[in-house]
């Protein structure tokens, strides 16, 4: 014992305990043997860039998460749906599959927004005549294992949490994005979706996401001016051809 009253440890014996201690870990990889990994070999989930920028930046999965469920949460004209539409864009760019399941709210491949797709690289399923179908046409849909995200708007009565539960389940199993589109508030907070973003015209705010501090909340300015820029080129696409068409 020093003069302050402490117990001084010989460094013999902090050595012993290092050694017992390296020589288990030891033991653990020779144990697990293939199942590690260096980590230069870890990766981030995989996501889908919504082609939002500051979106994409801020997520781990750079976007949309595959094998899980999303949210965009917000009323008609508040951006939820164009922020799935440009998600898709994405998709299509790697020729590549959505499907869109209408409910509430269509989507119309005729609409000045949706023709920026690849219309045959698109499914929009109509609105089923009864609810218990929509749960149906969503695992089917998920199941199929042909497209990248499967997306539908979702007013909260028609599913309940334990069919969300399964539709998770598959989409995990199948490695697929479901983003449901609802203006349901309660469901903010409900923690089955791995992501949740809030739409409105003045703010857009992450509500959930993986691994990043929320809520993370967004000029809707900022976010608008996207899918505004993605709509210029849409009407500027339509007019060019309105023009060639009038020329021959």
């Amino acid at each position: 014992m020093n003069e302050e009253g402490l117990v001084e440890k010989s460094v013999d014996v902090v050595d012993m305990f290092s050694n017992r201690k390296n020589a288990r870990v030891a033991g653990l990889r020779e144990e697990l043997g293939d199942l590690l990994c260096g980590v230069d070999r870890l990766q981030p989930p995989e996501g889908l860039a919504t082609g939002v920028e500051v979106f994409d930046d801020f997520l781990l999965w750079r976007g949309v998460p595959k094998g899980d469920l999303s949210l965009f949460l917000g009323r008609p004209g508040t951006g939820a749906t164009s922020l799935w539409l440009k998600t898709a864009q994405k998709i299509h760019a790697q020729k590549k599959w959505v499907a869109w399941v209408n409910s509430d709210w269509d989507l119309l491949p005729n609409s000045a927004l949706a023709r920026e797709l690849r219309l045959d690289r698109l499914l929009v399923v109509k609105k089923p005549k009864e609810n218990r179908q929509l749960f149906w046409v969503l695992q089917e849909l998920i199941s199929s294992s042909l497209f990248e995200m499967v997306g539908c708007h979702l007013p909260e009565a028609l599913l309940r949490n334990h069919q969300l539960q399964k539709l998770k389940k598959l989409a995990r199993l199948h490695h697929v994005a479901l983003v449901l589109v609802s203006h349901a508030k309660n469901w903010s907070v409900n923690p089955i979706f791995g992501l949740i973003i809030e739409c409105g015209r003045e703010f857009f705010t992450v509500r959930r996401a993986l691994h990043r501090p929320t809520p993370f909340t967004v000029n809707g300015g900022m976010v608008h001016t996207d899918l505004l820029g993605q709509l210029r080129t849409v009407l500027g696409a339509a007019q060019g051809r309105i023009a060639i068409s009038k020329q021959g």
